[in-house]
């Protein structure tokens, strides 16, 4: 259905209207103050459609004075305006997810000026996912004074973007599937607030440095997040710093489908697996199925295997553990970096 007749199906009874979605159509345009006779209208979604911009002819102050969501997602916006949502002033979710082509950038004089406005202050939810996005101007998200959560997973970022950092408000931040290489010093710092964070599905995540929550040397001017929820399922990594974060705080931890270490450096979690009152994995997903990568020796080896008092003397001996073992569980590759369990016996020799 065309969203310009939309006026003429719903004649008389606009006003009453609170929520208007336009699922999976065609369209390309709509005609300027389209919805300025909807003067309840709260809920306006636009879900896999044809448009390629959208500005504030549309998004009018009329509509501006009662609309709370918009959903764009799936469709071909590209360059948005200054002036897009500057009467969205009771906006408080947006959704670009799979504009392909979006950019979040205006030229004014030479100079880059973002498209979310001060008029977006109550915005709390942010959907950009799937957009192509490589990097970000630094202040694109400075006016975004209450946003709470943000979707930027299956983006083409190779590091964590800076302009998170503007955002103290936020709580949930989701990054999966980007091709982030590493998490560095202070990358999370700043952000007092969060307590969600979705690193899994990066495959060439293979570092986060010991201070990337400001845990040990913040750099910022706020306390570190006070994280109770960390997935880094089905990256990269080999070895997690233990001061990371204050892990007694951590109610939700998955690093399950990682190319563990066993060694020294990771004894402090391997050991705390098994044990009675756990300071570390408590809140540890399928921490009965992590699995030794390295040393070969131990390649497929439960951690629960060779928890307690592993590395005890600070080494440790990789024949020793191997004599101890009744049954491995070898971790079989699939060419993608993700690994499935079978079942083996310990053959001797």
């Amino acid at each position: 259905m065309p969203a310009k007749k939309i006026n003429e199906i719903l004649s008389g009874h606009e006003s009453k209207v609170e929520e208007l979605y336009f699922y999976y159509n065609d369209i390309a345009t709509i005609e300027n103050g389209t919805f300025d006779k909807f003067l309840s209208l709260k809920k306006l979604g636009f879900e896999y459609n044809s448009l390629k911009s959208i500005n504030e002819t549309i998004l009018t102050k009329q509509l501006g004075s009662t609309l709370m969501e918009l959903d764009f997602s799936g469709n071909n916006i590209q360059n948005l305006s200054i002036n897009t949502f500057k009467y969205c002033t009771k906006l408080t979710s947006l959704n670009f997810q799979r504009n392909k082509k979006i950019n979040l950038v205006a030229k004014i004089n030479g100079i880059n000026v973002t498209v979310f406005p001060e008029a977006l202050e109550n915005l709390k939810y942010l959907n950009l996912a799937s957009c192509n996005l490589r990097e970000f101007d630094e202040n694109v998200f400075i006016n975004l004074r209450s946003l709470q959560k943000l979707i930027l997973s299956n983006n083409l970022f190779t590091s964590v973007p800076k302009a998170i950092k503007m955002l103290p408000t936020l709580e949930y931040l989701d990054i999966r599937f980007s091709l982030i290489r590493s998490i560095n010093d202070c990358d999370f710092c700043n952000l007092p607030n969060l307590q969600t964070l979705f690193l899994s599905d990066s495959f060439s995540l293979t570092y986060i440095n010991e201070n990337a929550f400001g845990s040990l040397n913040n750099h910022s001017t706020t306390l570190p997040p006070k994280l109770n929820e960390l997935f880094l399922h089905n990256c990269n990594i080999s070895v997690l710093p233990e001061k990371l974060l204050d892990w007694k705080n951590i109610l939700l931890f998955d690093i399950s489908t990682n190319p563990l270490s066993c060694n020294c450096s990771m004894a402090w979690l391997i050991n705390d697996i098994n044990a009675t009152s756990p300071l570390y994995a408590n809140g540890t997903l399928y921490k009965n199925k992590l699995v030794c990568h390295y040393p070969r020796a131990l390649y497929g080896t439960h951690l629960h295997k060779i928890s307690g008092d592993f590395c005890s003397n600070g080494t440790f001996d990789v024949e020793e553990i191997v004599k101890k073992r009744d049954e491995i569980y070898y971790a079989c590759g699939d060419g993608y970096g993700r690994t499935g369990m079978s079942k083996n016996f310990l053959i001797k020799k």
